[in-house]
């Protein structure tokens, strides 16, 4: 294939994935083309737009419509409307959507250029983006696939003239009010009426470079430990603390990231994580209502106010009972003719006290657990198995008659302990 549709085809061809492709039209030039070129490669291809309910959205829908016929593929219209009328409100609904509507084994497909590519990277700069920001937008991450990164937008209109295939243009996109609008209408000709037509193509090409740099930077925060709590996630402090600061800073917006889906934190959020790693303060507030504290070893990214406890649930015997992130379980009666493997998460109690009726509850204020030669508090029994603190006021307990049998994965109450050879085996798990 010669002429602009064969020069777009020839760039693009080895950037599809080998994978069925849901394709995000959005009534223009460079998603039809691009939807073109996944067909003509041979690709399982079905299209979606999104239709945010704006005043141009019946004329793009339309568009993106006659290109699905015209290339004879599904099409699906999703309604998302926006909470705000931002750039990123209407981003963050259009990548809900779409990632609502991608089957299995499907990836997302937009039709980026290599001019969104160059706004990008300007935008980010100008807002004072680190190495992440300025590598631009990536060809893959996660479901999300941009094949058509190479390809300038003049080349793809070209390429959709040549093909014949439908399109319009968004009226969005000459709203002066919009910082992107304003780099594409008058900063970036600006630049390339000063420093010649390269400037699109550098830009693309520094994002390039910078996102090796970046791939390599990120590798080494792949490394570094994250556990996730059902209510926290909790990083190394050591780590963070001796690992150079470019991959430290990684290692945090990769935990903020997941605390605050999809935002990766802004400079301030980081800052604190490294701040309480380093010992500089016990624990500071970040965006969203959200802390970072010192938990021993462990940096824990929590909100700031614990969930509500959850509500008691019978446990039945035999049988299992869900309670908040932990699943209870009793098994029994059972004839304690062998040994049986206990420990924090398995103990014995005798048939009587499960015979009377076992309730999972979460531990309370003043609770305190029978040890034979008095009490303890269990909020100090849970202290002495490093059960933190943010963790007690949900933290399950076995009672039975009002009186606790089991502070569960710590101790059992010495009262509920097996008076002759049967038993019934309590056991906890945490559901991940």
């Amino acid at each position: 294939m010669t002429g602009p549709a064969g020069l777009v085809l020839q760039a693009v061809a080895g950037e599809f994935p080998d994978a069925p492709l849901l394709m995000a039209l959005g009534g223009g030039a460079d998603s039809a083309v691009c939807a073109w070129a996944a067909v003509t490669l041979g690709r399982r291809v079905r299209t979606a737009t999104v239709d945010h309910g704006l005043a141009a959205s019946p004329s793009l829908i339309e568009a993106a419509r006659r290109a699905a016929a015209h290339l004879h593929l599904d099409h699906r219209l999703l309604p998302a409307p926006a909470e705000g009328r931002t750039e990123e409100d209407l981003r963050l609904a259009r990548y809900r959507a779409l990632e609502a509507e991608a089957r299995p084994g499907e990836l997302i497909v937009t039709g980026h250029t290599r001019d969104d590519q160059a706004e990008t990277v300007l935008a980010n700069l100008v807002r004072g983006a680190g190495t992440p920001g300025l590598a631009g937008i990536p060809v893959r991450r996660g479901l999300w696939c941009r094949p058509l990164l190479r390809v300038s937008r003049a080349e793809a209109r070209a390429a959709a003239d040549d093909l014949g295939l439908p399109y319009t243009d968004d009226p969005e996109n000459e709203d002066p009010s919009r910082r992107r609008n304003l780099l594409r209408h008058r900063v970036i000709p600006l630049l390339e009426e000063e420093a010649g037509p390269g400037v699109r193509p550098a830009l693309a090409r520094a994002a390039g470079l910078l996102a090796a740099d970046d791939a390599e930077l990120e590798k080494a925060a792949g490394r570094v430990p994250l556990r996730r709590d059902p209510d926290a996630l909790r990083l190394p402090a050591a780590a963070l603390f001796t690992l150079p600061e470019p991959v430290a800073a990684r290692a945090a917006r990769r935990a903020l990231r997941l605390l605050l889906d999809p935002y990766p934190g802004v400079g301030d959020d980081v800052r604190a994580v490294l701040r309480v790693a380093a010992g500089e303060a016990p624990c500071l507030a970040i965006q969203g209502g959200h802390l970072v504290c010192r938990e021993g070893p462990w940096v824990v990214l929590r909100p700031a106010e614990p969930p509500p406890p959850s509500g008691p649930v019978p446990l039945p015997v035999p049988g299992e009972a869900a309670f908040g992130a932990w699943v209870l379980a009793a098994e029994g009666p059972l004839e304690w003719r062998e040994p049986i493997p206990v420990g924090r998460r398995r103990a014995l109690t005798d048939p009587a006290v499960a015979s009377a009726g076992l309730t999972v509850r979460a531990a309370a204020s003043g609770d305190r657990v029978d040890t034979g030669q008095g009490s303890k508090a269990v909020a100090e029994a849970l202290r002495e198995v490093g059960v933190p603190a943010r963790r007690r006021g949900d933290w399950p307990v076995v009672e039975s008659g009002g009186r606790i049998v089991w502070v569960a994965g710590s101790r059992l109450a010495a009262w509920a302990a097996p008076r002759g050879p049967a038993v019934v085996v309590l056991g906890l798990k945490e559901l991940r």
